[in-house]
């Protein structure tokens, strides 16, 4: 079980990620806005973070870049996920910095089993907080929308 925010404007693809992940066995919290997930981030810890790349004030890219700033947060991975037009999207997106990426609509299979597949990849790399999140995330209500 993994600790993962999803940070999506549009409630629709937010609630559809977020029951694809619980449904899976994850942990999921929920931010409408770029600020909003910063304030989770600080409160994580998380595994994973799967991020909009069109935002409102803030894109996912600028939110990514605050992330990297900040030590105690910088090796959280980030996945994007968009609706943008352009072949050329994944490859801008990796080379920004994400760990993959999703185009919307997302097709749920392969988005809960390349996450999954992202997911152990990092878990074996920490072992010792990834064990820590699932104990933290076995004690957490599962949460509604967050604005």
């Amino acid at each position: 079980m993994a600790r993962i925010l999803i940070v999506e404007d549009s409630p629709e693809g937010l609630e559809l990620m977020a029951y694809l992940l619980e449904a899976a066995g994850h942990c999921v919290r929920r931010a409408a806005s770029a600020s909003r997930a910063l304030l989770e981030l600080r409160n994580g810890p998380f595994d994973l973070v799967v991020c909009d790349l069109q935002l409102g004030a803030t894109s996912g890219v600028e939110l990514l870049r605050m992330v990297r700033a900040d030590p105690r947060l910088e090796s959280i991975p980030f996945v994007a996920v968009s609706a943008g037009a352009g072949r050329d999207l994944p490859g801008r997106a990796c080379a920004l910095g994400f760990a993959g990426f999703f185009a919307k609509p997302i097709a749920p299979l392969l988005f809960a089993r390349e996450l999954e597949e992202l997911l152990q990849r990092a878990h074996a790399r920490a072992p010792a907080a990834a064990e820590l999140n699932e104990r933290r995330c076995a004690n957490e209500p599962r949460q509604g929308l967050a604005g």
